[in-house]
């Protein structure tokens, strides 16, 4: 069947992600809701049978190609802005992702404070305040970007998934925190 898949694939020209795994995604179609322990099982099954390793023909890119796919789909954040993409909103265009938030200053200002509260700090304590707020953050607004996507609502779905890189970078500078070492956040 995977084999199909691959011809299939690369004779039709370009297909969605969700295509790549059709047990995961039955109908090959775009939706919010993942189960990422089935998806994991079947990249890694699809893997096993296209890894460059393994296959010796000249589909070698088919692994590549799963790599980027499984990549996307298992982020909210990066399967939000393909989704989106698919809908003709490229928020991987700064202009784009920043014409979204002019919408909201309130949120830029938000992500700024807490920011400067993230400089401020001096130990690991107040790291970890942070760091559960942040959780708590990212979570409602996975929840929120969840019911976007349910109700097709694309133009709050990208509000949404722009506040999400927000608060995604936002995270990784936590995780990235070091005592004295100057904080770099990327929007």
């Amino acid at each position: 069947m995977y084999r199909f898949l691959v011809r299939k694939y690369s004779s039709e020209g370009s297909k969605n992600l969700f295509q790549l795994f059709p047990k995961t995604f039955v109908h090959g179609k775009p939706q919010w809701e993942v189960d990422l322990k089935k998806l994991r099982k079947e990249y890694r099954q699809l893997q096993s049978e296209y890894h460059p390793d393994v296959l010796t023909s000249t589909i070698n890119d088919m692994s590549s190609q799963l790599n980027k796919a499984y990549k996307t789909l298992s982020k909210p954040l990066t399967r939000s802005q393909y989704i989106l993409s698919l809908h003709g909103i490229d928020l991987s265009q700064d202009g784009e992702a920043q014409k979204v938030m002019s919408k909201d200053p309130q949120l830029l200002m938000q992500v700024l404070d807490v920011h400067e509260q993230l400089e401020d700090i001096s130990g690991e304590s107040d790291l970890k305040v942070i760091e559960q707020s942040n959780k708590q953050r990212l979570k409602d607004c996975e929840e929120r970007l969840k019911k976007a996507h349910e109700s097709q609502d694309w133009e709050a779905a990208a509000t949404l998934t722009v506040e999400l890189r927000y608060w995604s970078n936002l995270d990784n500078a936590i995780k990235e925190w070091e005592p004295g070492k100057p904080i770099l956040l990327t929007h």
